[in-house]
């Protein structure tokens, strides 16, 4: 009997990311590490929910966020700025110290963010001149994903010393 591999937990939202795509006229970026969608120079991070969560959240990208709930074919574009803001008052992050390089967010709290897949472009848009409006908000995440990666090439560089 012929088994059908298991698809990981990042690749899920490769769906919600197409349709997204899709619905807004935009473009794989050619790196992956940018984000899931380009438009006018501008990304966005596609996540699909799962349950009520949304998992690996990288507040430190400050790009923007799309969430797409398949189970009720809804959407939300959340502006970086505020993805910063819902990620600031966590104690730690998922599976990181750090918040910022990689959080959960409950879809609760996405209420306000809800579009309709009609307006998603523009919502995207919107988003975008939201974030660019918080300049130094925009500089201390570059910052701090500066930081993380010094950080850590230290502590590689330490640890192999003792190794």
């Amino acid at each position: 009997m012929a088994m059908t591999p298991k698809i990981g937990i990042s690749k899920t939202g490769n769906k919600a990311e197409d349709l997204f795509r899709s619905l807004t006229s935009s473009q794989k970026p050619g790196e992956a590490r940018l984000g899931d969608a380009v438009k006018n120079g501008n990304y966005a991070e596609v996540k699909k929910v799962s349950g009520d969560t949304l998992n690996q959240v990288r507040a430190v990208k400050y790009t923007t966020l799309v969430a797409y709930d398949a189970e009720n074919d809804a959407w939300y574009v959340v502006p970086a700025c505020d993805v910063v803001a819902l990620i600031a008052g966590k104690e730690r992050g998922q599976h990181t110290e750090n918040p910022f390089e990689s959080s959960t967010l409950s879809l609760r709290n996405l209420g306000p963010y809800k579009v309709s897949s009609a307006n998603l472009s523009t919502a995207w848009d919107a988003a975008v001149v939201k974030s660019d409006g918080k300049p130094l908000l925009k500089q201390k995440m570059k910052d701090v994903l500066q930081e993380c990666k010094d950080l850590s090439t230290a502590h590689k560089n330490a640890v192999r010393k003792l190794i």
